[in-house]
């Protein structure tokens, strides 16, 4: 009997102690509430820059509703959790971020924590902005702090319970969360870098083209890092070299399809891409192209028939589609020519047929 009280005595205090300590891990302290910043305090080419910067991270996608004021919230989200509604992220001092200084604004982005020290849901990928610059944040700020201020409550969230206890997601950080502030791979060069910070960072692509676990992590490393995720209802498919398209992109195809929202080989951005590729539409060439460039590294190497490939694009552009040419193409293609030349190839071939049904009709 004494040594099931002391068991039971040894339990108790471990798990006092468990609770004792996670609750200290789990603590934020509030940070005072500030005056709302005057706008007209903000460097212009601040805003401009952070004005770019909030449409890299789609800001307004998710922090508006459809109809709503802009960056007032309310958005649903759905998640296998249930349903969380963002925030008003407009200078409103009551019910937006107005009272928020530059540096509670800067442990949201990076620490998933609120000016008054609630965790947020992961549903904010601050797990993706937290490697934004400190410069580049205060960017952001900047803008936000100069938008109009909008009187809107936030929407309470749809979870249950234990999902509906904020404390519990210290855990989760301490699991998946990583603060640190990208550093550059000193064995690629700047364009690279560029991608790679915009990529895994504040365009947060690896939220939706990346499988989550059952916490709702997204993978970053390894290979389902990239591999094809859900959004919305929508298959998101893979960046990595499990890419299923059946012709290859190449850095100006994709930084168009990015820019434009639509591709020639590659079709047009739909569900949630389309809002992306809005907001990718007013961001520098030079960026989009980094992007490209940095996605393209984890597809992998083009098929070696590639230049084959584009010779057939290339005589179907030219509308010259006789069996002659057909010929020719696959004899030029030979040895060289993989499943993705040979549809291609069978394609043309069967373009080629109803265009000569096509005549015959119209003969008769």
């Amino acid at each position: 009997m004494r040594v099931l009280r002391i068991v039971g005595l040894t339990i108790v205090v471990v798990a006092i102690a468990a609770t004792a300590g996670f609750a200290f891990i789990a603590h934020e302290p509030e940070i005072a509430a500030v005056e709302p910043p005057d706008p007209a305090g903000f460097d212009a080419g601040l805003v401009e820059q952070g004005e770019l910067l909030a449409g890299l991270g789609n800001c307004s996608v998710c922090h508006t509703t459809e109809g709503g004021a802009p960056y007032a919230g309310g958005l649903a989200l759905p998640t296998p959790f249930g349903v969380i509604h963002s925030t008003n992220i407009t200078p409103d001092p009551e019910t937006g971020i107005g009272g928020w200084s530059e540096a509670a604004f800067v442990r949201a982005m990076r620490h998933g924590v609120d000016r008054e020290g609630r965790h947020l849901y992961p549903a904010f990928p601050f797990d993706f902005f937290a490697s934004t610059t400190d410069a580049d944040l205060q960017a952001i700020y900047a803008y936000l702090m100069t938008r109009e201020p909008v009187v809107a409550e936030a929407q309470p969230n749809g979870l249950g319970f234990p999902f509906n206890i904020r404390p519990l997601l210290a855990g989760w950080k301490l699991l998946f969360h990583d603060a640190e502030v990208f550093s550059p791979d000193p064995e690629q060069d700047e364009e690279w870098n560029r991608g790679a910070y915009l990529v895994e960072g504040l365009a947060h692509c690896g939220a939706c083209h990346s499988p989550r676990n059952a916490f709702g992590a997204a993978a970053k490393d390894g290979p389902n890092a990239y591999a094809g995720g859900e959004a919305e209802g929508w298959h998101v498919p893979p960046l990595n070299g499990t890419s299923p398209v059946p012709i290859p992109w190449e850095i100006d195809s994709l930084a168009n399809y990015l820019i434009d929202g639509w591709d020639r080989d590659h079709g047009v951005a739909a569900g949630p891409m389309r809002p992306i590729a809005d907001d990718l539409y007013l961001q520098s060439e030079d960026d989009v192209v980094a992007i490209a460039v940095y996605v393209l590294s984890m597809m992998g190497e083009p098929p070696a028939d590639l230049d084959a490939l584009k010779t057939v694009r290339a005589v179907v552009a030219s509308g010259v589609l006789d069996d002659d040419t057909v010929v020719r193409l696959t004899r030029a293609l030979g040895s060289t020519m993989s499943r993705l030349a040979e549809w291609q190839v069978s394609t043309l071939a069967e373009v080629l047929e109803r265009r000569n049904q096509s005549e015959e009709d119209r003969r008769r």
